[in-house]
C-alpha cells in the first residue's frame, strides 16, 4: 500500500483567533503580501480582538508607526469606508461591518494618537491619510460618524461612534485635525443621542465629548461648540445630563473611600458580639471588613485618583458658566427614590478633591474647576436664595479622611451650610501645605486649588 502523500500538520501550542492573524498579518508580516477587498472584507465581518489590537500597537514607538504610514493609512481609509455604509458593496451584514469597523477604529485612534510625534500634526497627518488626501478623507470621516450618531441602525452602533470621536477629540487635541469637527458641527447629533439614550450612564460620553469640543482653541477663535451649549433649552435633557454628572460624581468619590473609609463603623448588636466572640449567637454571616493601607500606601493611591470619569467637570463647568437653565436644574433637581440629589453628590465629590487637591496638579485642577462652578452658583441670587433655603435641605457626605475633621452631620442639611463647610475645610488643607514645605515642593500646587 502505497504511502498517502498528505502529511499531518503539527497543532499550534496555542490557537489564535483569526482576526489576530490578520491584525499580525498587517502590522508585523513584510510588504509583500498584499491585501485586496477580501482581505478587508473578512477583516470587518470578524468581531475584533480589543486587547490583542491594542497590546500590538502599544508595542509600537511613534517612528515605528510612522514607519508603517502605508499600512496605517490604508486601515483607516478602509475603516472610513466601512462606517460610511459597511464598505463599497454593503449587504445584510453591512451594520455589522459598521460596528466592526467603530470597534477597530476607536481603539486603533486612542492607539495612535496617544504616541508622542516630533511634529504632532504633519506626523498624525501622514499616519493617518497623508497630506494629501487629509481633507477629503477627514471630511468624510467626521460626515459619516455625524450620521451614525445622529440616525444609527442601534443605540450600541451610535455609542460607538461617539467613542471614536471621543478618541480623536482627546487624542489629537494638541493638533489641527479637530478642525474637521469644528467645521462639521456634530452638537444637533450628539444632543440627539443624550435625548434618546435609555440611562444616565450612557450619556458619560457624548456630555464629556461636549465640553472637550467647546474647550478647543476657544481663546483663539469663536468656538461654535461654546454657543452651542448657552442655547439647551430641552429640560428633560438637561436633567438628563445633570443625573449622569450625581452618577458620576458617586462613583468617583466611591474611588476615594475605597482606599480609606472615612466614616465611623456604626453600632450594631451583631457587630458587638463578633466583637467579644459570640458571632455564633449573631445571625448573619461575618460583617467584612475592608483593607486598611498604611499611609504611603494610601497617598500613592489617592495621588491616581480622581478616575478617567473625571473629565466631566469640565464640561459641568462650562454649562454653568454659559446655561442658566442647567444651573437653575443643578441646583433645585430633586433626588431618585432611594437615591442622592445630583447637587448633593457635587458638592461631596468637591470635598474630597479639596482634601486631596496637594497630591497632585491634576486634583488640583479639578477642584479648581469645581470651586470656580460655585462660584458662578452663589453669585446668581435666585440661586443662591435657594441654596440658602430650607428648600434645599438633603443629605450631604464630606471628606474626612484627614485631620483636623469636619464633625459628621447626619441627616438632612441646608446645602449652603455643606458648601461652607466645602470651603473652609479646603482651606484648612491649603494651610496644611503651606506649615509642609516638604508636600508644598513635592507638588507645586500650595495655593493653585484655592479660588
Amino acid at each position: 500500500m502505497e504511502a498517502s502523500p498528505l502529511t499531518r500538520q503539527p497543532q499550534p501550542e496555542v490557537f489564535q483567533p483569526k482576526i489576530v492573524l490578520l491584525y499580525d498579518s498587517l502590522f508585523k508580516d513584510d510588504d509583500t503580501i498584499e491585501r485586496g477587498e477580501g482581505f478587508w472584507r473578512e477583516f470587518f465581518l470578524l468581531r475584533p480582538d480589543r486587547p490583542a489590537l491594542q497590546a500590538l500597537l502599544d508595542g509600537l514607538s511613534a517612528a515605528d508607526v510612522l514607519g508603517l504610514e502605508e499600512r496605517t493609512r490604508e486601515l483607516f481609509e478602509r475603516g472610513v469606508e466601512a462606517v460610511q455604509g459597511g464598505g463599497p458593496n454593503p449587504g445584510p451584514s453591512s451594520a455589522t461591518v459598521q460596528l466592526h469597523a467603530l470597534e477597530t477604529l476607536s481603539v486603533f485612534l486612542a492607539a495612535v494618537l496617544g504616541k508622542k510625534y516630533a511634529y504632532p500634526t504633519s506626523d498624525v497627518i501622514a499616519v493617518l491619510a497623508g497630506i494629501d488626501l487629509v481633507d477629503t478623507i477627514f471630511g468624510e470621516f467626521a460626515v459619516a460618524l455625524d450620521q451614525v450618531i445622529r440616525a444609527g441602525k442601534s443605540l450600541d452602533l451610535r455609542s460607538r461612534a461617539v467613542e471614536v470621536v471621543l478618541s480623536v477629540t482627546a487624542g489629537a487635541y494638541q493638533t489641527s485635525l479637530l478642525t474637521y469637527f469644528i467645521q462639521r458641527d456634530l452638537f444637533p447629533a450628539v444632543m440627539k443621542y443624550i435625548h434618546e439614550t435609555e440611562h444616565p450612564g450612557q450619556i458619560l460620553e457624548p456630555y464629556t465629548l461636549l465640553g472637550l469640543l467647546a474647550n478647543y482653541n476657544k481663546f483663539e477663535f469663536q468656538n461654535p461648540y461654546q454657543q452651542r451649549l448657552s442655547e439647551i433649552v430641552n429640560e428633560p435633557t438637561i436633567q438628563q445630563m445633570i443625573r449622569c454628572v450625581g452618577y458620576a460624581c458617586q462613583k468617583l468619590r466611591l474611588d476615594f473611600v475605597d482606599v480609606m473609609d472615612d466614616l465611623p463603623e456604626g453600632w450594631t448588636f451583631s457587630n458587638t458580639l463578633h466583637m467579644i466572640g459570640l458571632g455564633i449567637v449573631a445571625r448573619g454571616p461575618k460583617p467584612e471588613k475592608k483593607i486598611v493601607y498604611d499611609a504611603e500606601t494610601q497617598k500613592q493611591m489617592f495621588a491616581k485618583l480622581p478616575g478617567p470619569e473625571a473629565a466631566l467637570l469640565l464640561t459641568t463647568y462650562d454649562f454653568t458658566h454659559v446655561n442658566k437653565l442647567f444651573c437653575f436644574n443643578l441646583v433645585t433637581l430633586a433626588a431618585e427614590k432611594g437615591q442622592e440629589q445630583p447637587f448633593a453628590s457635587y458638592v461631596s465629590l468637591t470635598s474630597y478633591l479639596l482634601q486631596h487637591a496637594h497630591l497632585s496638579q491634576r486634583v488640583s485642577h479639578y477642584a479648581t474647576l469645581n470651586l470656580m462652578a460655585f462660584r458662578l452658583l452663589v453669585e446668581d441670587p435666585v440661586l443662591c436664595k435657594r441654596i440658602c433655603s430650607d428648600e434645599s435641605k438633603t443629605p450631604v457626605r464630606l471628606c474626612r479622611q484627614r485631620s483636623p475633621y469636619l464633625p459628621l452631620v447626619k441627616g438632612d442639611r441646608v446645602m449652603a451650610t455643606a458648601i461652607l463647610d466645602t470651603m473652609v475645610d479646603g482651606k484648612l488643607s491649603q494651610r496644611f501645605v503651606f506649615k509642609n514645605p516638604n508636600i508644598k515642593e513635592e507638588c507645586g500646587c500650595g495655593e493653585s486649588f484655592m479660588v
